[in-house]
């Protein structure tokens, strides 16, 4: 699945990779005026960061080698992504109380 991407040029892995970048910088700019941006998107990292824990943990338990990286890495990345994800989710939320009087 993945011998695709080993096989690409340099060029084409930098371009793809800084196109992504440039858009979830555009997305993360974009959601400081809309909240609703920053909470899909953290919906979406939530996701993405489970999906590479349980990836990582089983990479472990069956002491396989993924095709980059290593279990570790795999955990911790999925790990961040689900940390900084719950963080997006919190902060969009932290505006949302203006004008409330106790």
């Amino acid at each position: 699945m993945l011998s695709a991407v080993h096989h690409a040029p340099l060029i084409v892995v930098v371009a793809i990779v800084a196109t992504v970048a440039i858009v979830l910088i555009g997305l993360l700019i974009w959601g400081a005026w809309k909240p609703l941006v920053w909470r899909v998107l953290s919906v979406l990292g939530m996701g993405t960061g489970a999906g590479f824990l349980v990836w990582g943990i089983l990479m472990a338990a069956m002491q396989e080698e993924p095709r980059f990286g290593s279990p570790a890495g795999i955990i911790a990345i999925g790990a961040g992504a689900l940390v900084g994800s719950i963080a997006l989710l919190v902060i969009s939320f932290c505006g949302s109380c203006r004008g409330r009087k106790e």
